[in-house]
């Protein structure tokens, strides 16, 4: 196995973070348009930018990156865009990417004329191994480019662009990988050059670049250049983490307990490489520990899908929160379980004072989507699943052995079509199986009849077909389906007995069609046929269902 180079870990002497509890949120800053933007198959135009910057100011961000008006025309022109039509809101602040080079702040600056507010974002990779091997500088030739760049910034805003508001953000790039002393002693004079002014400060964005290390090794530098810089106090302490390990959501949670004020990253955490860090996974988790963080997801899901026409990025099944399947669930146990909570939603809310819900994270609802797709059918699947689509779709609840039995047939049916079955797939499989009316018995029609002189005693007419051929029963009960049920036996049929029938109501309106449940037991084997009838008459819904059952005798 090949042998990496790791960053050197720096942990403070006496670590404070690991003590500490979010209690706050941090201050956003959404780099959609640029560094999202740039990791794109095929980038943004100028039209599509315009669209994310109104999705970016919908959601809350008051701060945007919105690009690197030097590289292309496409970006100055978006730029201008924004600024000769106003397209800005006078609550959001902008930033501008630019590399620490004469020629390319200089178009960067031009680009920002006539904007009322701004920040130009200066960076420069201090790793050895970049500056070194890539730029073939050295950190002395590093330290005095980086500083006429902030001193350039500075001169242009106060001479060519006076009657804009300028501030600087710094980021040296690959934070992470670089000597600690020499970062800190950097962005030290940085802070000095620039030399704040009454009421400002400078942006230190301490980017992880590339994710090299355990999601503890960031907070640890984070905490360590705190401890070190000497310009704490004149400057704001962001973060910008990469995602190769999979860890930048969990760094830059415990990197904002190490000192961070502000958090970079993209919606959904597309950028370069495995991405940036997540911004709408970052900010529900803050918003889960109770934190107001001034972000508005309560439409994820048509946020999602915005985002992904425009960057034509699919957002993956698994994406946490916005995913197509972070609220469903296929086991069987599973399904058990969330099918059992959610009956007893209220009565749980108030015995933990609060949401909770077996195998779901959060209330689907606080970011517009619903239970309904919370289960879904497959071979894994088990009856609290069917139960749940059941109710959830048709408003119906079975006995426990009528959907033990229904969830047999439904297995199969997965199995033999190696996918997952659609709701109304499954109700089409349930009335196939226990509502038949068709063979070999075919109800007609049933008139109950009560006795002039005895009401409890119950006349019964019945019209039907038995293997195509008609039939015109009559007999008596003590009521209008046992008559039906004594009429039935005097056809070849099975020895049967009436064992229970049950009316359920399906909606909850007056005039809701409901639904009834028969159970005959075939003798003299014992075993037990259910059969379902519909319709608002519970005699009617009862003799069908009898029907049901006894066809389903006959079929074996």
């Amino acid at each position: 196995m090949e042998s990496y180079a790791y960053p050197r870990h720096y942990s403070p002497k006496d670590r404070q973070w690991p003590t500490r509890r979010l209690t706050k949120s941090p201050a956003w800053c959404a780099v959609d348009l640029r560094d999202g933007n740039q990791a794109l198959p095929k980038p943004m135009d100028p039209y599509q930018k315009e669209s994310y910057f109104k999705l970016l100011t919908d959601v809350g961000f008051k701060e945007i990156e919105i690009g690197f008006p030097a590289a292309s025309m496409d970006e100055w022109t978006f730029c201008r865009d924004l600024i000769e039509r106003s397209l800005i809101p006078t609550d959001v602040t902008v930033s501008v990417l630019t590399q620490a080079r004469e020629h390319i702040i200089k178009r960067t600056m031009n680009a920002l004329k006539g904007i009322h507010k701004a920040v130009c974002h200066v960076y420069i990779p201090i790793s050895e191994l970049h500056y070194r091997y890539v730029l073939g500088e050295t950190r002395k030739e590093l330290v005095q480019r980086t500083l006429e760049s902030v001193r350039l910034v500075r001169k242009m805003a106060d001479d060519e662009l006076n009657g804009s508001k300028i501030g600087l953000e710094f980021s040296p790039e690959e934070f992470t990988d670089a000597d600690l002393d020499f970062a800190v002693e950097l962005c030290d004079d940085v802070v000095e050059a620039w030399g704040p002014r009454p009421g400002e400060k400078v942006i230190i964005n301490l980017p992880c670049t590339v994710e090299r290390a355990l999601p503890t090794f960031y907070p640890d530098r984070i905490e360590a250049f705190i401890e070190k810089s000497s310009q704490r106090s004149k400057s704001i302490i962001s973060l910008h983490a990469h995602n190769d390990m999979g860890g930048a959501v969990a760094s830059t949670e415990l990197a904002l307990l190490a000192g961070g004020e502000r958090v970079e990253g993209t919606l959904f955490g597309n950028g370069e490489r495995s991405g940036n860090l997540d911004l709408v996974t970052f900010a529900m988790n803050l918003q889960y520990l109770g934190i107001d963080t001034g972000l508005d997801f309560s439409e994820l899901e048509e946020l999602a899908t915005k985002v992904s026409e425009l960057t034509s990025m699919p957002i993956p099944p698994r994406q946490p929160y916005a995913g197509e399947l972070v609220f469903t669930a296929f086991s069987g146990s599973h399904q058990d379980a969330i099918h059992k909570g959610l009956d007893r939603v209220e009565e749980i809310r108030k015995h933990f004072n609060g949401w909770k819900i077996p195998y779901l994270h959060i209330n689907p609802a606080t970011i517009g989507r619903s239970y309904a797709g919370a289960i879904r059918i497959n071979s894994q699947s088990g009856r609290g699943g069917i139960a749940h689509v059941l109710a959830e779709s048709y408003g119906i609840q079975l006995p426990k052995e009528l959907l033990t039995e229904l969830a047999n047939h439904v297995q199969r049916r997965t199995e033999e079509a190696a996918r997952e079955l659609r709701p109304d797939e499954i109700w089409d499989l349930f009335l196939h199986e226990f509502a038949r009316q068709d063979t070999p018995l075919r109800l007609i029609n049933y008139w109950p009849r009560p006795d002039v002189t005895n009401p409890s005693k119950i006349y019964s007419e019945v019209h039907l077909e038995m293997h195509g051929k008609g039939f015109v029963l009559h007999d008596v009960g003590d009521g209008p389906v046992s008559a039906f049920a004594n009429a039935m036996r005097q056809l070849n049929l099975p020895v049967f007995k009436l064992l229970n029938y049950e009316e359920r109501s399906i909606g909850s309106t007056v005039d809701a069609e409901s639904i009834t449940i028969v159970s005959l037991e075939k003798l003299p084997e014992g075993k037990t046929f259910y059969g379902v009838g519909f319709g608002a008459n519970i005699v009617q819904g009862a003799v069908s269902a009898i029907v049901s059952s006894l066809n389903r005798m006959m079929r074996g």
